[in-house]
C-alpha cells in the first residue's frame, strides 16, 4: 500500500487558486522533493499535508486512511520551516527536549532521546549553549533534531537549506541524505532551487503557479522535461530558446532550419509539424565552443564572458540571437572575439509554438 497520497488537492483564497489539483504519491522511507520559484505554492502544499491548514477540495490519505480532517498532534508528522522557530533564550538541548516535554514523558525518555538524537545530528557539544553561538548548519541541525526527536511518520522541510551559503548548502544536502537513509524517515522536501530538488529527491514534483507541471525521477525531470516552462525553470544557467524551422520530418530524425544553419536531430516528431515553426531548446552546457570553424558550427561574436566556478559562461551574438555557452575557464575569450558555436543534436529538445509542450 502507498505510505501518503495526496489527491486532487485545491486551495483557494476567495477567488484566488493557489493549488490547482495536485496529485502525487510517496512512498514510505521515500525522499519527495517540491521545487518551485517563490510563490509557486509549496509552503501551502505542505501545511495542508501537515494539517495546518484545510484544502479547499481533494484529499490527504495516510496508509489507506483519510487524514484530511485530522488535526496536526493526531498526525504524528514534524515540519521544519525556513527560518526554523528555535528559542534564542534556550539552549540547544531545551530546545530539542521542547516537544517532549509537551508530551510528558518522563525525564530520563527525555534525556535518551535529546542524546540520541544530538549524537546522530553530530550536535551533541552545542547542547548547553544557545542559538547566536551556532553556526547556519548548526541552527539547521538543532531545527532538524527538534523536529525528529519525536520520530515523526513524515518529516516535512520547507526550504531549511534556503538562508545557508553555497558551500555549505552543499554538505547540508550531502548530510540530509545520510540521513534520511540511516533513519529511514520518509521526507517531503520543499525548495525553490531546482538542482537542490534533482539532488535530494528520490522524485520530483514541479510546481509553476500552483499547477503541478511534471512527477518524476530527477533523470527524466533533467532529459525530458514535459513543457518549456519546466525546462527553463530547471536549467542553470538560463536556458537557451530559439525559433526554429522544421524543414523535414524523417523517421528517426528531424531537420531544423536556425538561421542559415541546418540541424538534424534524432528524433520522433509527428509529420504535421513539417514546415512549421516550434522552440527549440539547448542548456548552455550542451553547446561547444570553438575558435576556428568546425563541421556544423556557426560563427558568432563574443558579447560578454562570465565566471562560474571551474567555467565560463560565454554569451554570443549571432545575427541578432543572443546564445550562452559553457566553457572551460582556461579557454580565452574577449569581448567582440569572432567565435564557432556546436550544438550537441541529440541535446535538443522542442515545443510548440502555442502550448509549449514537448513534441519529442
Amino acid at each position: 500500500m502507498t505510505f501518503l497520497i495526496v489527491e486532487h488537492v485545491c486551495k483557494k483564497y476567495g477567488d484566488k487558486t493557489v493549488l490547482h489539483d495536485i496529485n502525487f504519491e510517496v512512498n514510505r522511507g521515500e525522499i519527495l522533493a517540491v521545487a518551485g520559484p517563490p510563490g509557486a505554492g509549496k509552503t501551502t502544499l505542505l501545511k495542508i499535508i501537515a494539517g495546518l491548514l484545510t484544502p479547499t477540495s481533494g484529499r490527504i490519505l495516510l496508509e489507506g486512511r483519510d487524514i484530511t480532517n485530522t488535526p496536526p498532534y493526531e498526525r504524528n508528522f514534524s515540519m521544519v520551516f525556513e527560518v526554523p522557530p528555535i528559542y534564542p533564550d534556550r539552549t540547544g538541548y531545551e530546545n530539542i527536549e521542547f516537544p517532549l516535554r509537551l508530551k510528558k514523558l518522563p525525564v530520563e525518555e527525555i534525556r535518551k532521546r535529546v542524546y540520541d538524537i544530538a549524537d546522530l545530528l553530530g550536535i551533541r557539544h552545542i547542547l548547553d549553549r544557545k542559538p547566536h553561538t551556532y553556526s547556519g548548519g548548526e541552527y539547521q541541525r538543532v531545527a532538524l533534531a527538534r523536529a525528529l526527536v519525536t520520530s515523526p511518520q513524515i518529516l516535512l522541510l520547507d526550504e531549511p537549506l534556503k538562508a545557508l551559503d553555497a558551500k555549505i548548502r552543499e554538505e547540508m544536502i550531502t548530510w540530509l541524505k545520510d540521513l534520511q537513509r540511516r533513519l529511514r524517515v520518509t521526507v517531503i522536501h520543499a525548495t525553490h532551487d531546482p538542482l537542490e530538488a534533482m539532488s535530494i529527491g528520490d522524485k520530483v514534483v514541479v510546481l509553476l503557479h500552483g499547477v503541478q507541471k511534471q512527477l518524476s525521477k530527477p533523470s527524466e525531470l533533467l532529459n525530458k522535461p514535459l513543457d518549456l516552462e519546466v525546462d527553463e525553470y530547471i536549467s542553470i544557467p538560463a536556458l537557451n530558446v530559439l525559433k526554429v524551422r522544421i524543414e523535414e520530418v524523417l523517421e528517426e530524425s528531424a531537420i531544423l532550419s536556425l538561421d542559415h544553419l541546418k540541424i538534424k536531430i534524432p528524433t520522433r516528431i509527428s509529420k504535421n509539424y513539417e514546415g512549421k515553426e516550434v522552440y527549440a531548446s539547448i542548456r548552455p552546457i550542451d553547446i561547444s565552443i570553438f575558435k576556428s570553424e568546425q563541421p556544423g558550427s556557426f560563427k558568432g561574436k563574443v558579447v560578454m564572458s562570465q565566471y562560474m566556478g571551474r567555467n565560463q559562461l560565454v554569451t554570443v551574438n549571432m545575427n541578432g540571437i543572443s546564445i550562452r555557452a559553457i566553457a572551460d575557464k582556461i579557454f580565452r575569450i574577449e569581448r567582440d572575439d569572432v567565435i564557432y558555436l556546436q550544438l550537441k543534436p541529440e541535446r535538443i529538445r522542442l515545443y510548440d509554438l502555442n502550448t509549449l509542450k514537448n513534441i519529442m
